[in-house]
């Protein structure tokens, strides 16, 4: 029943939630403040994190082993090796090159002297075919390495070596410290914020106090704050939300023809819908909590 009650009469606890919002302006203000900055600073560094995330993703995946075949095996018998690579485990792509294509690559590197010289390799080229292998965790680089290398026919296998590895393990350390630094200062910023919204609910200890005299139920005085909690998280969402979209919009378009693409910022749209829903979610969810909580010292069960 009193669960009925409190849905018959929501759009009364909610006209009430903004009345108290209205009412106790300074302490609402300051916790809507508090909302803000904290989620600007969420919003901000989180948005960093996730860049730096993809594009150390985007690095990794551009690890790649290099396969020199020998010089004499024609580009039809080095072919035939392709289907045994393919089946190497943790190999995500096989990529074939001719000895006339290998040419080309060095062609186009040089300057023009160059490519006249080269171009006399043309009709008796020296180069052996190649395959370019592309692998499905960086990490497994040195144990693919290996087994390529063992291969029939196989005259160089080149996949970076020690460097490739240094580089490995540094991605991985700044995406592992990047994500532990975003969910410390989460848990941090989310803390304060249902901290000030405690302080907020508490201060009207009297208020609870005479509506539990006046015989409402748990549920009838809980429900208007905890939707306080929620508006104002939602209410200091917004500016952070606008930060957001203008911010990152700008700096997208700014970054597109400056960074590689290798290193590409994430698409603006849905990303930052999604940071938008997240924001509204971490606010309004913070605020629920925090105005719960505090009610519930005020109150038997």
């Amino acid at each position: 029943m009193e669960l009925i009650s409190c849905i018959k009469n929501f759009p009364k606890h909610c006209k009430t939630a903004f009345q108290n919002i209205w009412r106790n302006g300074v302490m609402s203000v300051s916790s809507i403040f508090a909302v803000t900055i904290t989620l600007v600073l969420i919003a901000v560094i989180s948005v960093v994190a996730i860049n730096i995330q993809d594009m150390t993703y985007s690095i990794e995946d551009s690890l790649t082993i290099y396969v020199k075949m020998d010089r004499e095996l024609k580009d039809a018998d080095a072919k035939k090796l392709q289907p045994t690579i393919e089946k190497i485990s943790g190999v995500k792509k096989v990529t074939f090159s001719t000895k006339d294509q290998e040419l080309d690559k060095i062609i186009e590197s040089q300057k023009e002297d160059g490519k006249e010289i080269f171009e006399t390799y043309r009709k008796n080229n020296p180069l052996g075919a190649a395959y370019i292998v592309e692998v499905e965790d960086a990490k497994q680089i040195d144990k693919i390495t290996e087994q390529i290398n063992v291969l029939e026919h196989v005259n160089e296998v080149n996949s970076g070596g020690s460097s490739t590895n240094s580089l490995v393990n540094t991605l991985e350390t700044v995406r592992n410290g990047g994500a532990v630094f975003v969910v410390g200062l989460t848990v941090v910023a989310l803390f304060m914020i249902a901290n000030t919204i405690k302080i907020t609910i508490t201060s009207r200890q009297t208020e609870i106090s005479i509506m539990r005299m006046v015989g409402a139920s748990n549920w009838y005085i809980r429900l208007p704050y905890m939707l306080e909690g929620i508006f104002i998280g939602v209410l200091g969402s917004i500016i952070p939300i606008l930060i957001v979209y203008f911010g990152y919009s700008m700096v997208y378009e700014g970054a597109v023809g400056i960074l590689p693409a290798m290193l590409s910022l994430r698409e603006p749209f849905p990303f930052i819908w999604q940071c938008s829903g997240l924001l509204v979610a971490l606010g309004s969810g913070v605020g629920l909590i925090g105005s719960f909580v505090s009610v519930r010292k005020f109150l038997k069960f």
